[in-house]
Formats: structure tokens, sequence, C-alpha cells
């Protein structure tokens, strides 16, 4: 295995990384009634829920006209969000149709497949406080049940996407293929992409708007599937059969067999960090107010960004003193471009400056920002180091508890940037900016935006504090396309080992286990005999996270670039569980072998 690093960034990574065999990488409940006050089994299929029930029966004529009633019919397991009718009479008088007969067969089949997830039963109890999964539109739905919205007898609302409310005394209802959450609103699928999700709801944020905009970077945001990996997927079968890895402690240990998909597309995403206009205002009340014109906004905005990367260091790392070899005149990047007519330049400040507000994947909601499972929150706080669109910078994502840091003001909630006070940043305790999700939707196809209280800068008070720390990097997190195609974290992570993992059905909420195909993951090479074998969270597994990455074959090779870290020394850290099955590997940085061979056959009592 060869590891490189990118570009500029130094020899080494303070990382802890979590290896085994072949390379094994590596919530919140609501106060709902309990599970057996629910249940209300009938004999019934979804078919004959929607048909025994007056108040559905304008969405079973929008399933008729689908023409998926013989589906609602099948055996299976699945949760359906139906409408009742007044939710349908709405529908109909928002988009002008006089009826459900005037709609397109086209729609009534996309609403259908929005409000229905296939292979999942999910019970209200059984909700985080935010829960992710796709329906059978392969599109998120974000169910939000945070006591804030409550309904007429002061119940708790589970809400679907910021518009379907889940009706508190239809819930839960039983039938032979599933369960059924009756919805006071049709669950309308968001198509949109890029910019035209902020275009449509930037009201609260202006200036970020505006400065996105003259930046170029609105426009840049137009990514969203690649259609050459439709074609030449197909070199790759759908699945392979009878992997098996780990499970062998001893000799007369079978080990655990699997099927690995191969994954359906190969999507990309962006998810915006956005500071509200109201809170400029009130933390930089020297800098900008409401009396200011637009233009007088975006110059503030730009001489902010100056003053986070002014220094030689940023300098350094962003290459802002090279000479620009386009130059007639020999200058400088920053010579060039730092100037506010030049604001498409990615050597730009104000540039610099938003694109570290944009990462490089999508995070549709709160529920899969950070991966918690196994991590005791009593000691620690479940983190993810994740890059931007600003080269050679990272951000730190950190679920912020008060067991672990007393000054928190909102404990169990998500910081940017946070560090807790240690001896490696010499006890300088750094707040980050606080997370929170807008009221309106906030996500489309391949963009979703969050807002922050606070701006966020890869300056010296990130690189030489909150990065002065020991930084453990979740494998998953190192390749965007992994949460681009809800490959990290799917299905349920309560789901133990079986059947499932060894058939092409997958198990819970979309639960499979995938194998990725050579050129599938940008930065990312491997050899075609090399088998990348990504393994879905199982919390009962005593690994990091409930997951595992595993590179198969008789040999293996893989190449990668180390996460981007400030200029300084480094240890790189690596540590795997010891099995029977694993195999012997080699560390390289840069080309230089890193220690002897890692027999990971061996564990630590073998000494």
């Amino acid at each position: 295995m060869i590891m490189k690093q990118l570009l500029k960034i130094l020899t080494s990574i303070c990382t802890v990384l979590f290896l085994t065999v072949q390379m094994i990488l590596f919530t919140s409940c609501n106060d709902d009634l309990a599970a057996d006050s629910y249940y209300t089994f009938t004999g019934e299929m979804m078919s004959d829920y929607l048909k025994n029930r007056e108040d559905f029966s304008l969405f079973k004529r929008i399933v008729e006209r689908a023409g998926e009633m013989d589906f609602l019919s099948s055996r299976g397991s699945r949760t359906f969000y139906p409408a009742i009718n007044s939710g349908v009479e709405a529908f109909l008088k928002e988009r002008g149709y006089a009826s459900v007969e005037d709609m397109p067969v086209e729609l009534c089949d996309t609403l259908v497949k929005a409000c229905l997830v296939d292979n999942s039963i999910k019970y209200t109890y059984n909700f985080a406080e935010t829960e992710q999964i796709n329906n059978e539109l392969d599109l998120p739905l974000i169910i939000v049940t945070d006591g804030d919205t409550v309904d007429a007898n002061g119940m708790t609302l589970s809400v679907i996407n910021r518009r379907s409310a889940i009706i508190n005394e239809l819930k839960n209802d039983s039938v032979d293929n599933g369960v059924v959450h009756p919805v006071d609103r049709v669950l309308i699928p968001n198509t949109s992409l890029g910019s035209s999700l902020l275009d449509e709801n930037h009201d609260e944020f202006t200036i970020y708007y505006e400065a996105l905009k003259r930046t170029g970077l609105l426009d840049s945001l137009v990514h969203y599937r690649d259609d050459s990996y439709e074609i030449w997927k197909e070199n790759y079968p759908e699945f392979k059969k009878e992997i098996y890895s780990g499970g062998i402690f001893n000799e007369n240990d079978k080990g655990y067999a699997y099927h690995a998909k191969r994954p359906d597309h190969r999507y990309q995403g962006f998810t915006l960090l956005i500071v509200p206009d109201e809170v400029l205002y009130e933390k930089y009340s020297n800098r900008f107010n409401a009396n200011m014109t637009l233009d007088q906004k975006v110059d503030a905005l730009y001489d902010l960004a100056v003053e986070k990367y002014k220094d030689n260091a940023a300098a350094n790392i962003f290459g802002l003193n090279d000479v620009d070899p386009d130059d007639s005149e020999r200058r400088t990047y920053k010579e060039r471009y730092w100037n506010k007519e030049s604001l498409t330049s990615r050597y730009n400040p104000l540039n610099m400056f938003l694109s570290y507000h944009i990462l490089d994947r999508l995070f549709a909601s709160t529920a899969k920002l950070i991966n918690c499972w196994g991590t005791n929150t009593a000691y620690a706080n479940p983190t993810e180091w994740i890059s931007t669109l600003l080269d050679y910078s990272m951000i730190k994502l950190e679920r912020v508890y008060a067991t672990v840091d007393k000054q928190v003001e909102h404990p169990g909630s998500y910081y940017i940037n946070h560090s807790t006070a240690t001896r490696y940043n010499s006890y300088d305790r750094v707040r980050g900016a606080y997370l929170t999700q807008p009221g309106a939707e906030n996500f489309s196809l391949n963009v979703s935006y969050f807002y922050l209280d606070d701006i966020v800068a890869y300056d010296q008070t990130m690189r030489n504090n909150v990065m002065n720390t020991r930084m453990r990097m979740d494998f998953y997190t190192i390749w965007p396309e992994l949460t681009n195609n809800d490959i990290r974290l799917c299905g349920n992570p309560t789901q133990a080992y079986g059947g499932h993992d060894n058939d092409e059905n997958g198990g819970e909420n979309g639960g499979f286990n995938y194998y990725i195909p050579p050129g599938y993951m940008k930065n990312c090479t491997f050899s075609e005999n090399t088998i990348f074998f990504v393994q879905r969270p199982k919390t009962p597994w005593w690994n990091w996270g409930g997951d595992e990455i595993n590179i198969l074959g008789t040999s293996y090779d893989v190449t990668f670039p180390l996460p981007n870290v400030p200029p300084g020394t480094y240890e790189l850290r690596l540590g795997y569980p010891g099995m029977l099955d694993r195999g012997i590997a080699q560390i390289y940085v840069d080309g230089i072998p890193q220690g002897i061979p890692i027999d990971m056959r061996y564990r630590a009592d073998d000494a």
C-alpha cells in the first residue's frame, strides 16, 4: 500500500487511522409512547389500508393512476407516508389541478415513490431526533422530532422535509407488508439542482448569497451525477458474492460471508455553511449594519476575509507568494489577485474565505454529519474531519457534550472548529461556530446548506489551536463519494450481522455492503485484483463506528492522499484488531517505507 500526500502538504499526519486485515479502516430519542401502545394490526396490505379508509380516497386514486396498487399489495417490509384527503386537496390547489384526474401520470408515480421506503419498517418510537432515510426515488426523507413542533393536543410532531407532519392519532398503523404513517400534506420531492435552492431561499443571508454569486462559486455548484459511470459500471457485476472477511479468531471459526453491491450511481454534492445577515450585524457590528448598501456589505466581507488570511503562514500554505506563470509582469498570486476586481480567482481572499464555507460532499441533514456510534460521550465528543473547496484545508465537525466541555451553550449539538481546553492547546478553549438547520427546506439534489452563528476560517486559530491535537480520522470521511452515494452510514446500524448481509436484498433501511470499482473514488487508485470492500455499520461490533473498509485480494496495492494538515512534524499511527484471516501490509508515505511490514494476524496478547 502506498500513501501519498496532497501537493504541498507535508510528510506525515497526526492521525489515528484504524486498520485491520486486509485493512479494517475504519442519538437522541423523542418522548413518544411505548411500542405496545401503537400496534393496531389489521391483517391488511398497504393497498387495503387505502381502500378501506375514506380519508385516503384521493391518495388511493393517485396510487391507482401511478399503477402502483399491485406493488402496495405485494409482500415486503415497507414504511408508507400517504397524505389524507385534505392534504391532497391542498396540493391540487397549490399546483392548479382541478382533480387527481388532471395530474400527469408521471407526477402521480413520483408522489407515490416520494412517500414510500422499501425494505424498511420504521416506527416513530424508534426515530432519532433527526432521522434520514432514502425513499423510492433515492432521495432523502429528513424526519425531525425535536419537540419544537406540536399538534393541537400538545403532542410532539414528527415533521418530514420541513413540510409534512405525521398525524399522531394515525401513526404507527401496522399492516401485513409494513407500517403506515399518514401525513397532513403531500410529500413533494425537491428535484432542483445547484444554485436554485439558494436562489429561492436567501432572504436571511443576502450578504453571503451575493458574495457567492460575485466569486462565481454559486455557479460552480452544478455537478450532480457522473453519467459516464452509468456506462462503465456495466464492466463490473451488480454484486460480488461470497466475500469473506473477519470473524476468524481461532482455527475453528468460519468467518463472515457477504454479498457486496456495486454502487448504483456516482453522485456529487456540496454542503454550504452560511452565516445569516443578522449574525454578521450582531457579531461584527464594527463592519456590518443593515443600513449599508449591498456593495458595501460585500466589501466588508472581503475586508474580513483579508484579515483572516493575510498572515505569512497562510501565504505559504496556499502558495500566495508564488509567481503566477501566466502573468507577463511576473507578479505573485497575492499581488495579482488580492483586490476586489479579481473575486473569481481561487487566490482571491473572499474566494478563499467562502470556499472554506463549502464542504466537498452533500449532508442533507444532521443525521449523518458525524458517525456517533460507539463513542462514549462521557469522555469524548464524536468528531469528523472534512475537506472543503479551499485547497489544503479541513474543518472539524464535532458534536459537543457538557461532559467533555462544561462551557458548551448547546449540549449535544453540532459545532464547527470547536476545541476543548486541553494540554495540547495550552488549555485555550475555542468555542467555534454553532450549526443549525434553517427553517426552510435546506437541500436539493446536490446542494444543502446550514446556518452558523459565526464565521469559520482556516486561520491561525484553526491551524495552531484546533488542529493541534490528536486527529482521529475515519477512513469513510476521506472519500466524499462514500457520503454522496449513501454508502457511509447506510442502513440500520443497530441491526447485527446476519443473512441479510449475504443476499441481494440487503438489510434494513437500505443497509448494503458495497465493493468499490477502480476509478470510482477520486484520488484513490488500486489494482483490478484488489477488492475495496465497504461494510455497513453494525454497532454490536467493537470497531470504531461499527463499520469497516476491507482491502481484499491475493495481492493489493492502494494509493491515496493523506488529509490536509498544517505544516509541521507529525506522527502517523495505525492500529488494527488481529485475526487469523488478516494479511500483511507495508505502509509507505511519499514512496518511503514506514517501519516494518505489519502482520495483522497477530494480536496484542500474542507477544
